[in-house]
């Protein structure tokens, strides 16, 4: 007879088939069974523990069973481990002479006591902020209770037991991880044990970012700007009223409000257009932007305004994502009105069929008037030394520990790792069901995302059926290339001329006249509203796609 030390005895009994799942997950236990019909394990005591022969493995298992050991290299609760505790079950069933009982409900109540400020502490005080807000307005995750809690996060499956220590997470984490930490505060809100005021308490807020004072001035003063500009109209409109609209983006940016920000340095550059006489100046964009900014002004000021979703962020949380497989398939650059311009790359994820983008951004509201940055090769990020953007093309890229936001632009973090793999061609990575050659089956996929979706869910590859430029329209500065699907359905491609657009268009005008000759090649392009019908904005030109000539 085994004479198991009371505190290991105690930890077998309450240790059920749930409880060792939660220790590692089901398939290592349902191994751990099927080993056990091929072998016959010996056992003898060492002092608190019990060393347990499974073949040429030797488990040494004590109390609790996470501190269990194992002669084999794995980290963790092992096949071998789960064997040895299975095993040592059913024969202290046998002694007893009894069959095994149910196991007694498993204790979850140590993960209660935890302290908030321990939890706070792994979490981060910026993330805890902003975790306790979005629990408040999107409720608690899944959270099913066992033998160990499961809580399923957005970006990870934590595994709660008793004693903590043993906790699991898919980040694989050892330590007391952000998600562990997370995970504990869910089951603690859901158990009551603190409120979302409590924790928010009046200084952790998300409203306390803002003087209301401050947020009155600038609503104020950005209203009183739009007012003036409309009541002189363009005709006597003075020079500095781009600079007032600069120095006005400063204020809302001291007080966090970046919506605002945004919005002004878009409504200086165009009004910098209209001082100028530019020819890609158009009075309804001057006046939708006033009517914008005037109108988030009025709703900043009311008194229930909701700041954290008028306001806006500076910078969108970028959450840990899956090991990715990408495939870099096109490019544009941009300039926005806001004062930024760079480089957006498009990425297509593999396993998940969907789109990333990685952008690379540089602010040009601090450039003198006039200057422009030369383009220039952009070096790849995530750790791939000596590596340029450009380099990526037909190769796949696969991407660990890597971040994202919530419309899947990546970030460029310093934990993310890369390592580029084999090389293949567009056509071998891209669904071809999704080359759509039927512009309205197109148009029903792209649909729900025209209006507000991101970027990521509006970017399509086509393959028309016959294209033809249309004369470039001097008076709007468009170009614009008709194309048709073999039903005959047209979408327009199209581009608006501006400085920084000069050599897309004329290069769009030289393949025009060879697509009409040699039709057959595949756009890459970005799907957009172009007042209520589809436009599209071109990205990539594939003239080779499949190895076509």
């Amino acid at each position: 007879m085994l004479a198991l030390p009371e505190p290991l005895r105690t930890a077998l009994t309450q240790a059920g088939e749930e409880y060792l799942v939660g220790l590692c997950n089901k398939g290592t236990v349902n191994r751990a069974k099927k080993d056990l019909t091929s072998l016959t394990p010996t056992a003898q005591t060492d002092g608190d523990a019990v060393r347990v022969a499974l073949g040429d493995v030797e488990c040494i298992i004590r109390a609790p069973l996470g501190d269990s050991g194992c002669s084999c290299p794995a980290q963790g609760m092992c096949r071998h481990r789960a064997a040895a505790i299975l095993w040592l079950k059913t024969q202290t069933a046998a002694e007893s002479g009894q069959p095994e009982p149910p196991p007694p409900e498993m204790d979850l109540s140590p993960l209660l006591e935890v302290p908030v400020e321990q939890i706070r502490k792994a979490i981060g005080a910026k993330n805890f902020h902003a975790l306790v807000f979005r629990l408040g307005r999107d409720g608690l995750p899944p959270i099913s209770e066992s033998s160990f809690v499961q809580v399923a996060l957005p970006d990870a499956t934590v595994k709660l037991l008793t004693p903590l220590e043993h906790a699991s997470c898919s980040c694989r984490s050892r330590e007391l991880c952000r998600h562990k930490a997370a995970a504990l505060l869910c089951y603690q809100l859901k158990k009551e044990r603190h409120t979302l005021e409590e924790l928010a308490g009046p200084k952790d807020a998300p409203e306390s970012r803002w003087d209301p004072e401050q947020v009155s001035a600038a609503a104020l003063a950005v209203r009183e700007l739009a007012a003036g500009i409309l009541t002189t109209g363009l005709s006597r409109l003075s020079p500095g009223a781009a600079d007032s609209a600069q120095r006005l983006s400063a204020l809302c940016h001291t007080a966090n409000l970046p919506r605002l920000e945004s919005g002004l340095r878009s409504l200086s550059t165009l009004l910098e257009r209209a001082w100028k006489r530019s020819a890609a100046f158009r009075t309804e964009d001057l006046l939708f932007r006033l009517a914008e900014l005037n109108h988030l002004a009025q709703r900043l000021e009311a008194p229930d305004a909701d700041l954290p979703a008028l306001a806006g962020s500076f910078r969108d949380e970028y959450l840990p994502c899956p090991s990715l497989t990408l495939s870099l398939l096109g490019e544009r650059q941009f300039h926005a009105d806001s004062g930024y311009a760079g480089t957006v790359y498009y990425f297509w994820e593999l396993d998940q069929r969907r789109w990333y983008t990685y952008t690379v951004a540089r602010p040009t509201f601090y450039e003198g008037r006039g200057r422009r940055r030369p383009a220039s090769r952009n070096p790849a990020p995530w750790g791939l030394l000596d590596c340029l953007m450009d380099q990526l093309y037909n190769l796949t890229l696969t991407l660990k520990n890597g971040k994202a936001t919530s419309d899947r632009r990546l970030s460029s973090s310093e934990e993310s790792r890369g390592t580029i793999g084999a090389s293949r061609k567009p056509w071998e990575v891209f669904p071809q069901e999704l080359c759509w050659t039927d512009f309205s089956a197109m148009f029903q996929h792209l649909e729900p995302h025209l209006l507000d979706g991101p970027e990521t869910e509006r970017v399509v590859f086509l393959r028309p059926a016959a294209c033809k430029a249309e004369a470039f329209d001097k008076t709007n500065q468009l170009f614009r290339m008709l194309l048709s699907d073999q039903d005959g359905r047209t979408v327009p491609l199209e581009v608006r001329y501006r400085a920084e657009e000069k050599a897309l268009v004329q290069t769009l005008e030289i393949l025009s006249k060879n697509i009409e000759r040699h039709p057959g090649g595949v756009f890459l392009a970005l799907a957009r509203l172009s007042g209520e019908n589809l436009s599209l904005y071109p990205i990539e030109y594939y003239s080779d796609w499949g190895c076509r000539a």
